[in-house]
């Protein structure tokens, strides 16, 4: 009894901080000099934010159309609560025991809370499609940019391609049973390649749709997470076993105490649930207000992502039977399908939230690349940075994305086969971590030196150092944790493309230079010359 109310006390104190930070937040800005233009009508917010864009020398080429739940959505359908639940859900248990859920997840939450409020806060200070690319750029100058930049975009790329590949996996397993063929290494491939293309299409195609299925993928995901929870509630409740289980550290066999190692590979699965927070800091040139909805979007999703998966996987905990051993995908569609009498139609809405957390994962990803070859930061720059007059998207970026992620899983799947996933994950979170770690440790050294710092309506005031600090700490304790416990082959990947970076930075370290001093001298004319085919909204 003792350990479930310390366990019910740290989900307390998450929500606390929550609410206190979210105080915080609105509090900042309440007292900044930012004016919401919306009231005025929206046509002139978005020549505000144009006005905004035009201060880092680049021009409104992309559409603006996202709104507040638009923006949202851009986070957390990258977080992928259903999917990263479906194929990570039984794993966790399986390696940490059911603890991972009632002590693991809240731990990891807190400090995932953390560090969402300073990429938050840094997104407020640009908003750009470069994201925290141009943060580091403007706190350590160009080279801490772009290892940041490509970090990011390595880091984007791996979870696309993992996401996709469960999504194919799941796919092409389901049209086995309904259609009765054989599944292979063919049949896997040929859906795999359908999933991106479809992903691709709809993001060259789809501009004005996108803003649309931002939306669409939240209310999916939230609604596929009460139809688990309801089912379970109407047919499974109480379920099978206590929740008091959850916070006694054993082992998913029940037979014994679960040991350390294996609670914390457990608990760092789930790890997945809260990398990539930061999407929405990509759609700011696509985002009406941006330097106050885009930093929301990145705080609340991490937020909800927590409380929705919470109660969704400890509902689904204590109502199964967890003596047959839990499995990759089995053990998660087993049990929520339970609810329903087994119907299939909970693999369908897995299959579907997979689908769209992958196209949001692509648009990501392809806002990273467009922002990094506007600068010059890459090779072909000039053909990866266009954007189409007529889709306002950077359809080649698009495309180059989906053929990096085919790329990468074609490497993985016959390099690592039956461990794919747990190697993409690996990859994804160092890539990531170290990303977010660079804008994060110039934000500390620069303290109060730097005037964007303090001009962003969204910023955490005398809490701002303080949890920077604890977020740079949670991202190198967590590098080096997955590194340890998850698999050692995400580290080697992370220093292949560590290396990669070093020599592409001096490949083009004097084209990236000229192109951001002639992106900082361009004239309010040179700029209104590039926008003439674009359209605001």
């Amino acid at each position: 009894m003792i350990l479930m109310l310390a366990g019910l006390l740290l989900f307390a104190i998450v929500i606390a901080v929550i609410i206190a930070i979210a105080f915080k937040a609105q509090q900042s800005i309440s007292l900044s000099k930012h004016q919401n233009l919306i009231g005025y009508g929206l046509q002139a917010q978005l020549l505000q934010d144009k006005h905004d864009l035009h201060r880092y020398g680049l021009a409104q080429q992309l559409r603006r159309r996202f709104g507040g739940l638009s923006s949202f959505g851009l986070s957390f359908n990258v977080l992928a609560l259903i999917g990263s639940s479906a194929f990570l859900f039984g794993p966790a248990i399986g390696e940490g025991g059911p603890s991972v859920i009632g002590f693991g997840l809240p731990i990891i939450a807190l400090f995932a809370l953390i560090l969402s409020a300073s990429l938050a806060e840094l997104s407020s200070v640009t908003p750009t499609a470069g994201g925290i690319y141009h943060t580091a750029s403007s706190l350590g100058g160009r080279s801490w940019g772009v290892r940041a930049g490509w970090l990011q975009a390595a880091g984007h790329l791996a979870m696309l391609t993992l996401l996709n590949c469960a999504c194919a996996a799941l796919l092409d397993g389901l049209m086995s049973a309904r259609i009765g063929y054989q599944t292979s290494d063919f049949t896997f491939w040929c859906v795999v390649a359908v999933l991106t293309a479809s992903q691709g299409a709809v993001n060259h195609f789809g501009n004005r749709m996108l803003s649309k299925l931002q939306a669409g993928g939240v209310i999916l995901q939230v609604f596929i997470a009460l139809f688990i929870i309801a089912g379970l509630a109407w047919l499974a409740w109480p379920g099978s076993y206590s929740p008091v289980l959850m916070y006694q550290f054993q082992n998913a066999e029940w037979n014994g105490t679960v040991q350390a190692g294996s609670f914390v590979s457990g608990t760092l699965l789930l790890l997945k649930l809260f990398i990539g927070m930061e999407g929405s800091s990509q759609g700011s040139e696509e985002t009406i207000d941006p330097r106050v909805r885009a930093p929301w979007s990145i705080f609340l999703s991490t937020a909800y992502t927590f409380v929705i998966g919470f109660v969704l996987m400890s509902f689904m905990l204590i109502s199964i039977p967890l003596s047959n051993g839990p499995s990759w995908l089995g053990t998660y569609l087993h049990t929520a399908a339970a609810g329903w009498g087994g119907t299939s139609i909970i693999i369908i809405f897995v299959i579907q939230s997979l689908w769209s957390s992958g196209l949001q994962t692509m648009t990501v990803c392809s806002r990273i690349v467009y922002s990094l070859a506007r600068d010059g930061a890459m090779p072909l720059s000039q053909r990866w940075s266009n954007v189409s007059e007529r889709h306002q998207t950077p359809i080649p970026a698009v495309w180059l994305c989906a053929v990096i992620s085919l790329t990468i899983l074609l490497i993985a799947f016959f390099s690592y086969r039956e461990d794919t996933i747990i190697f993409l994950l690996t990859a994804a979170i160092i890539c990531l971590n170290l990303s977010y770690a660079i804008p994060i440790a110039w934000k500390i050294k620069q303290g109060k030196n730097h005037t964007r710092l303090h001009a962003s309506p969204w910023h955490l005031g005398s809490w701002s150092i303080p949890i920077h600090v604890v977020s740079i700490a949670w991202l190198l304790i967590t590098t080096i944790l997955a590194a340890i416990f998850i698999d050692y082959r995400g580290s080697i990947a992370a220093f292949i493309i560590l290396t990669l970076i070093f020599f592409m930075e001096l490949r083009y370290r004097q084209k990236h230079e000229m192109s951001l001093q002639s992106r900082v001298n361009r004239s309010r004319k040179e700029l209104y010359f590039m926008e003439r085919k674009f359209p605001l909204n």
